[in-house]
C-alpha cells in the first residue's frame, strides 16, 4: 500500500487494485466517501477504455442515488470487487442499477443503491505540455481534444519512424 495523503477537499492515493487489494482499498476509501470527501485512484483495466484507460487518474465524489443519471460512470462494490463502470439500467424506486462497461457485451449483475460508492467526475488528460482535469459530464470537448492530440502524435511518430525503417533496408 502506498502513502494517502490529503490535499485540497480530496484524498489522493495511487494504490494498485487488484484481488485482494480491492477490499482494502474499499476500506480505505468508503469512509472517505461517507464523509462527503472526493477520492482520486488510478484506475486500472481496459474495460471502460475510451472513456477511462488502463493507468489514468480518475476522480470519484459521493453522490446521492437521486442525482445518478443513464451513462453516469460509477465506482460499484460487486461480488467480484469494486469496478468503475456506466450506468445502463436506473430504477431508485425499485433500487435496481444495472452497469457495463464500454467495452463489455453484457451487463454486470444488478446491483442495489447501497453498492455504488460514489460518481466518477473527472479524470486526468494531456493537452500539450499539461495536464487538466476533463469532466465526465461537462468535459466532452476537452476529453475529445486530448484524444485527438493523441491519436494525431502516434500517427506522427508511425510516420516518423516508416522513413526511417525503408532508409535502413
Amino acid at each position: 500500500m502506498q502513502l494517502v495523503l490529503p490535499f485540497e477537499g480530496y484524498w489522493f492515493t495511487s494504490m494498485i487494485v487488484s484481488g485482494h487489494d480491492s477490499e482494502l482499498f474499499e476500506e480505505f476509501i468508503r469512509p472517505m466517501l461517507q464523509q462527503g470527501l472526493s477520492v482520486r485512484f488510478q484506475a486500472l483495466g481496459c474495460s471502460m477504455s475510451p472513456a477511462i484507460r488502463d493507468g489514468e487518474m480518475v476522480e470519484v465524489r459521493p453522490v446521492k442515488l437521486t442525482e445518478l443519471r443513464k451513462d453516469d460512470i460509477v465506482l460499484a462494490k460487486s461480488s467480484s470487487g469494486l469496478r468503475l463502470h456506466r450506468i445502463v439500467v436506473l430504477d431508485v424506486a425499485r433500487d435496481l442499477f444495472l452497469t457495463r462497461g464500454d467495452c463489455g457485451q453484457e451487463d454486470d449483475p444488478p446491483l442495489a443503491g447501497a453498492q455504488i460508492l460514489g460518481l466518477a467526475r473527472t479524470k486526468d488528460v494531456r493537452l500539450g505540455w499539461t495536464t487538466v482535469r476533463a469532466s465526465f459530464r461537462h468535459g466532452r470537448a476537452i476529453r475529445l481534444l486530448a484524444r485527438a492530440q493523441y491519436l494525431a502524435s502516434k500517427l506522427l511518430r508511425k510516420a516518423v519512424a516508416r522513413p526511417l525503417v525503408s532508409q535502413a533496408k
